[in-house]
């Protein structure tokens, strides 16, 4: 009852609809294979992000991977680890699509969207939540390979507008300074 958890339930769950609107009905849409598996793997990311997310705080919750009306939402909870598992898979899916860039150049009109490397990073953090080090640090170095890399300057300075769109960044919320 209290408004903080009911918000983030309900926006996590918001966005798990949205995306698996997206996963079922991208295809009636007229788009080219690449842009199709793209914007696929971007609609798992952020069902994978969201899951990931109520998983932190409430150590299992309902899975939904089709689009479902608000009045049925009533599944109970899944253990944490299966939901864990359904985070790995769509995030799996994301890595193993060709189509689904590892990193997006700072000038590119695409840059802050979800990527492969995002991908990786947010699987090595379900692997260390599932203690399962050795893919957890696999998949952190997958992260580098991706094009990412950590800042090379002044701590204080990564926190400018300037180096908003530096290596390092790998899903960051983009703000201008007003």
């Amino acid at each position: 009852s209290e408004g903080m958890f009911a918000d983030y339930w309900k926006q996590h769950y918001e966005m798990i609809s949205r995306a698996n609107d997206a996963i079922a009905n991208l295809h009636k849409a007229p788009l080219s294979e690449a842009k199709f598996n793209r914007l696929m793997s971007e609609s798992k990311f952020f069902r994978a992000y969201a899951y990931y997310r109520l998983n932190m705080v409430y150590e299992g919750v309902p899975v939904y991977l089709e689009p479902t009306k608000a009045e049925d939402f009533t599944k109970g909870r899944e253990p944490a680890d299966s939901v864990w598992q359904t985070v790995v898979a769509d995030l799996t899916d994301c890595i193993n699509d060709n189509d689904f860039p590892g990193r997006y150049d700072a000038g590119n009109t695409l840059y802050g969207r979800a990527t492969k490397g995002a991908a990786y990073a947010l699987r090595g953090k379900v692997y260390l939540w599932l203690k399962e080090w050795a893919k957890a640090e696999s998949d952190f170095k997958k992260v580098g390979e991706a094009g990412y890399s950590l800042f090379q300057g002044d701590f204080g300075d990564l926190f400018t507008e300037e180096n908003e769109r530096c290596p390092e960044m790998i899903f960051s919320m983009q703000c201008i300074r007003t």
